[in-house]
């Protein structure tokens, strides 16, 4: 909107700079009252409740996002510990089974070894 409010301007400028003084000062005057006008009309809207309510409404999404978000990391992390915790206790266990079929196998070859 801004743009086109710019394009118009300066067509009009252009348009003014190739008219006799009077019909400039006119156009000039013109143009200060569009541009007067512009602004109110934008001060307007922006004071409107739709314009107020969206702001809400934006403010209470990005809060609803917030929460949600918060929940979520929440719920990964306490995932990622007890998948630690699990992976944790497997590796364990493996170790201490691992060490005792080594022990078996020691034993086995100390016997052969003796006999």
């Amino acid at each position: 909107m801004r743009t086109t409010t710019l394009a118009v301007i300066l067509g009009l400028w252009l348009s003014v700079a190739a008219c006799s003084k009077p019909t400039q000062e006119k156009t000039s005057q013109d143009l200060k009252s569009v541009g007067s006008e512009v602004g109110a009309a934008a001060k307007q809207v922006a004071a409107t409740p739709a314009v107020k309510d969206l702001g809400s409404d934006i403010k209470q999404g990005a809060n609803e996002a917030a929460d949600k978000t918060k929940v979520a990391a929440a719920q990964a992390g306490d995932k990622l510990k007890a998948g630690a915790e699990k992976a944790g206790a497997d590796l364990k266990s493996s170790a201490k089974e691992a060490g005792a079929k080594t022990d078996a196998a020691l034993n086995k070859a100390k016997d052969k070894a003796q006999n």
